[in-house]
């Protein structure tokens, strides 16, 4: 038996079951309630021939934005029509209300499209669509659920069970594998291109493990302007940030080569490190930084390089808010 996967599936089944009864969300394609949707249909059925009984010109006639509405056990269907005047022209849409119990209708026109009939009274409650679950509340409560899930299940099987173990690879690679069907991703910290799961980020390329998997791009990172705080030179993005137009690393750079961009940058590091150790001539101007970083973002994210030019990236980025 596949205990890694019996226990992530049973975890996940529950979060699933636990947003269920808290939401009771239904997708279009399931209709469980196929007599209750025939029901609606036959109301609003008996609504167009009530409203049109009042029209007068009931042939011309033209229904829009039907709904059913229920309350205090009454129910009542709202809608629009639009019909001929007496002189024969087509007055703008009209609002109306048909009680199902008594099956009449009111038509708020003024005598303009319909007969005389009781006075119009305006639609009890909202349409009932409005008091259906939100189904993105309930997504977003199954993302906050299921790695909580995955992470205990995975807890429980390290101390329940020898790693390495089981056919079709190491346990690791199983629990991986199984997360990534389950939530249609790679579990944090695993490469989209690799079945295993590692702490470290993999190398977006390849299926083993290696000593610099630290420095390959993890294919599921991104890297966000508004949070260089956050960036980190051991674990390269996807892709270089985007920078917009009027940004100074937005502005083309020389053409260089990985190698000659990277010997940029750590020139520029060293004049830094020297101007800190007290050689004030050698202090880096901004220009000059941000041209080392615009020959770093030349550098394709698929280079074997690329992790190195991240790294130095990150650290120019550093040393030029330190030098604003």
């Amino acid at each position: 038996m596949n205990f890694p996967a019996a226990l992530i599936s049973a975890g996940l089944g529950a979060a699933f079951l636990a947003a269920e009864l808290t939401f009771y969300y239904q997708p279009a394609w399931i209709d469980p309630d196929y007599a209750l949707g025939l029901i609606f249909s036959m109301s609003h059925s008996k609504a167009r021939t009530a409203v049109s009984r009042l029209l007068i010109n009931p042939q011309s006639a033209e229904f829009s934005t039907l709904r059913s509405v229920e309350e205090n056990a009454a129910k009542y269907v709202c809608g629009a029509v639009k019909a001929k005047d007496k002189s024969g022209k087509y007055a703008d849409f009209r609002s109306f209300v048909y009680t199902v119990a008594t099956d009449s209708a009111r038509i708020d026109d003024d005598g303009l499209i319909s007969q005389r009939h009781v006075a119009f009274r305006a639609c009890p409650s909202s349409p009932e669509d409005k008091a259906s679950p939100d189904g993105q509340s309930m997504v977003k409560t199954i993302e906050k659920v299921v790695p909580s899930v995955v992470s205990s299940a995975m807890s429980t099987i390290g101390t329940q069970m020898p790693s390495g173990g089981g056919s079709g690879g190491s346990l690791e690679q199983q629990v991986g594998h199984m997360a990534n069907q389950m939530t249609g991703g790679p579990l944090p910290g695993s490469s989209s291109g690799s079945g295993s799961y590692s702490g470290s980020a993999s190398s977006s390329g390849s299926a083993s493990k290696s000593g610099s998997a630290g420095q390959q791009a993890n294919s599921s990172s991104k890297a966000a302007l508004g949070n260089e705080s956050g960036w980190s030179g051991d674990r390269p993005p996807a892709a270089w940030p985007m920078f917009p137009p009027d940004h100074p690393l937005a502005r083309s750079a020389p053409k260089r080569t990985a190698g000659q961009a990277i010997a940029l940058a750590k020139k520029i590091e060293d004049r830094w490190e020297q101007a800190k150790s007290g050689n004030a001539k050698a202090r880096p101007s901004s220009d000059e930084i941000q041209e080392a970083c615009r020959a770093l973002l030349t550098i394709s994210p698929n280079d074997s390089k690329f992790p190195k030019a991240w790294a130095a990236f990150v650290r120019l980025r550093k040393i030029d808010r330190e030098a604003a």
